[in-house]
């Protein structure tokens, strides 16, 4: 995994490169900028306007007790397409735009989840509930009937050399 992440560091700014060089070259070095800066402002204000609905729904879903899942899904992804857009070049951008489509956000998640979910010999995990009570202390002992409201002191702690 630390060889894919290097390698993806090396590879992204070096494809950029070539991509910015090329359409420069078709179109001017001004107007590639501009192009660019034009990019990331519109995917960073489609990212603002959808990451909003993205809090206004997982306010609304909150407050009606329903799972917000989905919506941390959608705002993660919203983050992520954030960054890249924030990131000058073309390739960038185009991820970027991509991860603003939903229906594309929660493929992804899919796919990952079903990732995480997998072990490495193909079992899924499981998860252990374990129920149980609490039981609150018993407030008399020899010292007489405590004060719950009263700060524990050293002494109240049970210490079997006392």
């Amino acid at each position: 995994m630390p060889l894919i992440i290097l390698a993806l560091i090396l590879a992204i700014p070096a494809v950029e490169l070539m991509v910015l060089i090329n359409v420069g070259g078709e179109i001017g070095a001004l107007n590639t900028i501009g192009l660019c800066l034009l990019t990331a402002a519109i995917g960073l204000t489609l990212v603002r306007l959808q990451g909003m609905r993205v809090v206004m729904d997982m306010q609304q879903a909150a407050s009606r007790g329903e799972p917000i899942g989905a919506s941390l899904v959608h705002g993660f992804f919203l983050a992520v397409a954030g960054v890249f857009l924030l990131i000058p070049g073309f390739v960038t951008d185009t991820v970027g735009a991509l991860l603003l489509i939903p229906p594309l956000r929660l493929a992804l998640a899919r796919l990952g989840f079903a990732h995480f979910m997998v072990r490495r010999g193909g079992t899924r995990q499981t998860t252990i509930i374990i129920e149980g009570e609490v039981i609150e202390p018993d407030m008399d002992n020899t010292r007489g009937r405590q004060d719950p409201h009263r700060t524990p002191t050293r002494l109240d702690r049970h210490d079997p050399e006392n």
